[in-house]
């Protein structure tokens, strides 16, 4: 493995030796865990890094000479794709057509050691390359095959292709994304794709765990229509509960509330306001020295006026001084950042979330660290995303290839 620098950003002070297996004294709480990655772009890649990060070891499968296009998303540092780098860190690439009956046999060779296949291929894409989980049980009856796809395999949808923003509109999301009376807007993180990944990790430490307990393995489905549809809980409860139909600006969370909104301060910047307890509010308001506004928020009638209240009084000061204003007073309020003002905020640093890495090829560069903070079993950065293809000889080594197989392998 290569030997990594990973240190808070803008405070490399020493180097730490990182070693496969441990980091320092921790044990990696998912070393032994091997995953065949077949999946590309974001959210199959971003579930099996959560999973390296924790010691697994994944092997990206991927399409000789193409690969993982979206290794080639700028931008890019000597050769290699931040994006790529992000998101494939701690994996080994091995390069391998699956559509011909050598890479088949590879496959399966790998598969009767492996614990989990990923794949995000339309339904029926695997069945007609021969390697799907039916085929794959009986080669190796505790796999476990997690699929990730649009729609899943039901339904009028499911040989369409979509990309997140079809999943979050067909689920209701982008209709409640917005300004009241205003167009619907694209939310502003790919939201069906990011919490299919984490849906798809929890599923497979699941299935991991039934597999270890009766020896069987089974097929995961992660629809990211279905994990849009997920993330509503409240929308969910006041349709089932009431019928009301939550759109933008017509309910707590979407605008409709003036301790639940957003600001606009002195000097154009914006101010988030989330004071929905009311002993939040009722600091806010004394901060506004607006204590007259604590007891009318009991009536929803009021909200609209209390919000261009709010709006008049966030208006008298910039946003720096409304910061050192609240700062400790428990409002509940917080500066609506950019993203370059997120990644140097006091907090993000505090929580270890921008890693600066010094790396032999790829040279010093940053990207966000391991949300998951664990005591005894923390996620570590162990190796950079790795070249398209540069495990694929220590790979087939391992699957009994001789020299000259390899060789002729490579080539082909």
């Amino acid at each position: 493995m290569i030997g990594l620098r990973t240190v808070r950003d803008d405070n490399i002070i020493k180097q730490k030796k990182i070693r496969q297996g441990k980091v320092g004294d921790k044990v990696e709480a998912l070393k032994g865990i091997r995953i065949l990655d077949l999946t590309r772009l974001l959210p199959g890649p971003y579930c099996s890094m959560m999973l390296a990060d924790f010691g697994a070891e994944v092997i990206k499968i991927e399409e000789p000479l193409a690969g993982d296009y979206a290794r080639g998303f700028p931008p890019a540092q000597n050769g290699f794709g931040f994006w790529h780098l992000q998101l494939n860190r701690n994996k080994k690439s091995l390069a391998v057509d699956l559509k011909t009956k050598e890479g088949k046999e590879v496959f399966f060779r790998l598969l009767k050691k492996a614990d989990v296949v990923m794949e995000s291929y339309r339904p029926g894409v695997l069945k007609r390359l021969g390697i799907e989980y039916e085929t794959a049980r009986t080669i190796n009856p505790k796999i476990v095959y997690c699929s990730l796809s649009g729609y899943g395999k039901r339904g009028p949808r499911v040989n369409e292709a979509d990309h997140d923003i079809n999943s979050v509109s067909l689920a209701g999301i982008t209709a409640m994304s917005g300004e009241q009376n205003g167009r619907p807007a694209i939310p502003g993180v790919l939201m069906a794709d990011m919490n299919a990944a984490s849906l798809a990790a929890v599923s497979i430490l699941i299935a991991l765990r039934h597999a270890d307990k009766t020896g069987e393995g089974q097929e995961i489905e992660v629809a990211l229509y279905n994990s849009a549809l997920s993330l509503m809980p409240g929308a969910a409860s006041l349709y089932f509960g009431s019928g009301f139909v939550a759109e933008r600006g017509n309910n707590w969370l979407t605008g409709a509330y003036a301790n639940y909104n957003i600001y606009e301060t002195k000097d154009h910047r914006y101010l988030a306001v989330g004071a929905l307890e009311k002993k939040f509010w009722a600091n806010l308001c004394t901060v506004l020295e607006r204590t007259d506004l604590i007891d009318m928020l009991e009536n929803e009638n009021n909200h609209v006026e209390v919000k261009c209240d709010l709006s008049k009084e966030f208006a008298k000061k910039t946003l720096a001084e409304w910061e050192k204003l609240l700062a400790g007073k428990d409002t509940c309020t917080t500066p609506v950042l950019d993203f370059k003002e997120a990644m140097s905020a006091e907090q993000t640093l505090a929580n270890d979330m921008v890693l600066t890495i010094d790396d032999p090829e790829v040279g010093c560069y940053k990207q966000m660290g391991f949300p998951i903070k664990m005591s005894g079993t923390p996620g570590s950065l162990r190796s950079r995303a790795p070249k398209l293809g540069e495990n694929t000889a220590e790979l087939l080594e391992e699957c009994g290839y001789s020299e000259e197989e390899i060789q002729k392998l490579i080539k082909a």
